[in-house]
């Protein structure tokens, strides 16, 4: 736990060089990011030129320090902050200064930008602005390294918005991209496991057998899905009763720490269900109250380290503040509730905590 919190909040640092994270977890410093797309990260290092796979990447870092880039480290700086709406207008400011990313030496800010927009409305559950500006970008940046997982993005914003059939409709075009684009294998194995979620004619073991297959399939060859998918056995387990192995699924994701923020916040959140289901199924208070706790905490990380996971952070705040409740801790129930109404007043979780604390 304490090496994940660290690794969340080094990410709120300067950045002093330009770098690439790869999907392992690795790190690549580099000297310089020449270009950055659908298919290829190409980089230097000294005077040789070096290219990663974009499958083997998950993120590309940028150096700030330069003077013509201070609103956009700005914009940066209020998003690592959770001041969102700070953060859009920024970005939106750089995004109209032709005179920066016209330029070539800054050409890669129009889609970091755009990106780091599209993540800011999905933390504020802009569904429908998530939709409008992931169509911006693939407009304005056709080759842009976030191609999928923009679209990704798109789609779990048609999910998280009740809208499943647009979802499916998304995921299906990311498919047909993945040929005609010749977008990497790892966007096809997205899908499956995308599509294979909103698939109502499975459920309970038959689907997390479906789970656990795609997971050993892409194990070697794709991480990344490989983690999301266990994640998503895990949760299976959690609605099958059995919390044991879900931890277990859990933790090793956690350990592991492979997949980006959003796979990490997922498992935590999963383990947070494990430890308030567990306390739900015994009768004694006081043999309740250390699961209570710890799903407390594990609720509540999920909430301050990981608030661009609009799906998961009203949802764990809920979660977080019933078990305080249950605690006897009503005034800091009050204040989840309060910290809920602010970010998220439109949520269902939101109304739920508020009935079940009998708040206005």
């Amino acid at each position: 736990m304490l090496s994940l919190l660290a690794t969340s909040l080094l990410a709120l640092l300067p950045q002093t060089q330009d770098e690439i994270v790869l999907t392992d977890g690795k790190v690549l410093p580099v000297d310089k990011i020449v270009s950055e797309t659908f298919t290829s990260v190409t980089f230097k290092r000294g005077s040789s030129e070096g290219r990663k796979a974009s499958e083997e990447v998950l993120e590309v870092h940028h150096e700030l320090g330069n003077s013509r880039l201070d609103e956009y480290a700005y914009a940066v700086e209020a998003m690592s902050s959770h001041n969102y709406v700070a953060a859009i207008g920024a970005f939106r400011d750089v995004l109209a200064d032709e005179s920066l990313h016209s330029r070539s030496t800054y050409s890669w800010v129009k889609q970091h930008a755009l990106w780091r927009e599209i993540r800011c409305l999905n933390s504020l559950a802009d569904f429908k602005g998530v939709s409008e500006r992931v169509d911006v970008l693939l407009a304005e940046v056709p080759d842009t390294f976030f191609y999928a997982p923009a679209l990704l993005m798109k789609a779990q914003s048609k999910v998280d918005g009740g809208d499943a059939a647009g979802a499916i409709a998304v995921f299906k075009k990311l498919e047909a991209d993945v040929d005609a684009k010749g977008l990497p294998e790892r966007w096809r194995r997205e899908v499956e496991l995308g599509l294979l979620l909103l698939d109502s004619s499975k459920s309970g073991v038959g689907k997390q057998m479906a789970l656990q297959g795609l997971a050993e399939r892409n194990l070697d060859s794709f991480p990344t899905v490989a983690s999301r998918a266990q994640v998503e056995v895990g949760n299976a387990m959690v609605e099958a009763g059995d919390y044991k192995n879900a931890r277990a699924f859990f933790k090793k994701i956690l350990d592991e720490g492979n997949g980006g923020e959003s796979i990490l916040a997922a498992a935590l959140s999963g383990l947070g269900d494990c430890a308030y289901l567990t306390a739900l199924a015994i009768d004694s208070p006081k043999e309740q109250a250390p699961h209570l706790e710890e799903a407390i905490l594990d609720f509540l990380t999920v909430a301050s380290v990981y608030r661009e996971e609009v799906r998961l952070v009203p949802r764990a705040m809920y979660f977080a503040g019933d078990s305080l409740k249950r605690l006897g801790d009503s005034g800091s129930a009050r204040n989840v509730a309060s910290r809920i109404r602010q970010l998220y007043p439109d949520s269902s979780w939101k109304n739920r905590l508020f009935t079940e604390l009998g708040l206005k």
